[in-house]
């Protein structure tokens, strides 16, 4: 093998290794504050409906972070039941302290990111 291909190599295991670290490091987002709304949304797109719930952190104003039906009622931020509209009866983490952990991809625009949860942690007020 000559001098020029070992460099070859080389640089390309480098680069390799770089990129892996970079992919490794988007895996996913976290975001900590208090969740100041809950709300219910519907999105409507070509052949597809479904229903999610969005959560806003204090520290995250112009944030969105949304949940599924599935997610919301598992991690608590909800109760339990069927209900088309959501009142304050039925929404529990209002105030409460959480570490969301979100999937790395923005859905929305620079100004006002929306993120799919996919771990709430409540933490220690």
């Amino acid at each position: 093998m000559s001098c020029r291909n070992k460099a070859l190599i080389g640089l390309i295991l480098v680069w390799l290794i770089t990129w892996a670290a970079a992919a490794h490091g988007q895996a996913t987002k976290t975001f900590t504050g208090k969740i100041t709304e809950v709300a219910k949304g519907t999105e409507l797109d070509v052949d597809r409906h479904g229903n999610f719930y969005t959560i806003r952190l204090n520290e995250y104003p112009n944030t969105q972070f949304r949940l599924s039906p599935q997610d919301a009622v598992g991690f608590g931020v909800i109760e339990p039941g069927g209900t088309t509209i959501l009142t304050p009866k039925h929404i529990k983490a209002l105030g409460w302290k959480v570490k969301l952990t979100c999937d790395p991809g923005n859905l929305g625009s620079v100004k006002a990111p929306v993120y799919r949860v996919t771990s709430l942690v409540r933490l220690a007020d």
